[in-house]
């Protein structure tokens, strides 16, 4: 019987156009170990369950509201047979072929909880979204232990787009279940109040980005500043304040937008990044609830 040493779980629904090619990359990966790939498909109706099929998957299939961001992966971690959990996105496409590889690599040092990989954005995306990749995932490796006395753009890169777990601490910790979204980043801060470290490792890359609307940005937003409100922001902060951090995002952008020539685009970046503070800002406040907490019915939160 051959050993699984890894287990690649993805999340589906509807994966749309690039799904078959980010399975083709998946599948193409230069790995040391055996790896399986489980997929949990929350109801499609597109081509997605076909194209998954067509390679050696663990196919599970729930209902559409039983998906939740925390529950569903828990769920993939408890059908895991390998030693190291690795989620991606359906959206998400590793830029080589030796993304798992270098994902991995990081558990040699026993500390190590979890890796991040980086994420950069679709060369479709709108400029000021692909900032927000540019800014937040550096080309630069980070090691995030307890008790460090600052962090590299409040952790934003903690993201189970493109991530690693050991399974029995992954199993010990588990993802929350209450929390509306950001249930990586909830973790990330009991892990590391555990005393445990986390990787970022900029070398295993994926392309992925939303090419979101100032509406949807927004809505997420308040998803996610309820998310904080629940237990999200526990996560350790830079020791910079808020009006430093703010500004130097803005002062950021305004050069990436004059660098890459997309000064047209200032306009729409100042309406966009206002709705995503102000959704942060109402949601965390739980004056108005995004469109997953109505779903969940965190209503009294």
């Amino acid at each position: 019987m051959t050993t699984i040493d890894t287990s690649i779980i993805i999340l589906t629904k509807n994966g749309g156009a690039n799904f078959p090619q980010i399975l083709g990359r998946v599948y193409s990966q230069q790995y040391a170990g055996n790896y399986e790939v489980i997929v949990i498909d929350s109801g499609s109706t597109d081509a997605t369950i076909e194209e998954a099929q067509k390679y050696p998957v663990r196919m599970v299939e729930i209902k559409p509201e039983e998906f939740h961001h925390g529950h569903t992966r828990n769920l993939g971690a408890e059908l895991a047979q390998g030693q190291y959990l690795v989620y991606i996105t359906q959206d998400a496409l590793p830029l080589s072929n030796y993304w798992l590889q270098k994902l991995t690599n990081n558990f040699t040092e026993p500390q190590v909880a979890m890796v991040i990989g980086r994420q950069i954005a679709w060369e479709h995306t709108k400029p000021p979204e692909k900032f927000f990749y540019f800014y937040n995932f550096p080309d630069f490796k980070i090691v995030i232990k307890s008790g460090a006395d600052n962090y590299y753009h409040d952790n934003v890169f903690i993201s189970d787009v493109n991530s690693a777990y050991r399974k029995e601490i992954l199993r010990q910790y588990r993802f929350s279940e209450s929390i509306v979204m950001a249930e990586d980043k909830e973790l990330a801060a009991r892990v590391l109040a555990g005393g445990l470290s986390i990787v970022y490792e900029p070398g295993a890359a994926v392309y992925h980005s939303h090419d979101q609307t100032i509406k949807s940005a927004f809505e997420k937003s308040l998803d996610y500043g309820l998310s904080l409100r629940q237990g999200a922001s526990a996560l350790p902060k830079s020791n910079k304040p808020l009006v430093i951090r703010v500004m130097n995002y803005l002062g950021a952008e305004i050069r990436f937008l004059n660098k890459s020539k997309s000064w047209q685009w200032l306009p729409y970046s100042i309406i966009y990044e206002m709705s995503k503070y102000a959704g942060l800002f109402l949601g965390k406040a739980s004056l108005v609830k995004g469109p997953m907490a109505r779903r969940m019915g965190h209503l009294n939160d």
